[in-house]
């Protein structure tokens, strides 16, 4: 990758939506050249996929929380992950060092649908072993990653 790969994924993730032809005038190249980088990064799986950002809250997900899962064994964590990944409330599982084997992002419509996912859903998950939950207040930042260019 060089600078231009880098100025083209910034600017994606800066708007999904912007156009090839607003890019290549941008960046003062052709539209055939800026499709032609964009192409390769998707086949190289630097770009996975493209997605709408949603306000949670304004469809109805007013409780966001994040879940530390403790597991029976480490050797569980495959098995585990496949059902927590069958959760659609479940945005997020990174496999951790520190106390916890996998952390969690979950949004749920208010506490008590949140009661309802971790103690129907994922606490009867076999290999898990205890939860610990966090409620989120706020959302301070929230951000698309952007390249530093050096």
């Amino acid at each position: 990758m060089d600078a231009l790969d880098i100025q083209i994924l910034n600017a994606l993730s800066t708007d999904g939506r912007t156009s090839i032809t607003q890019m290549a005038k941008g960046l003062d190249i052709s539209n055939v050249a800026i499709q032609q980088r964009i192409d390769k990064m998707e086949e190289a799986g630097v770009i996975q996929g493209y997605a709408s950002i949603m306000d949670i809250k304004a469809i109805g997900y007013r409780t966001t929380a994040y879940i530390g899962i403790f597991l029976e064994k480490a050797k569980d964590y495959q098995q585990v992950l496949a059902a927590l990944n069958k959760i659609p409330q479940i945005v997020e599982a990174h496999f951790t060092t520190g106390n916890y084997s996998i952390f969690a992002k979950i949004h749920a419509r208010d506490n008590m649908d949140l009661m309802d996912l971790l103690s129907e859903h994922i606490q009867s998950i076999d290999g898990i072993a205890r939860t610990e939950t966090f409620i989120s207040l706020d959302e301070g930042i929230k951000k698309q990653f952007i390249i530093k260019e050096e």
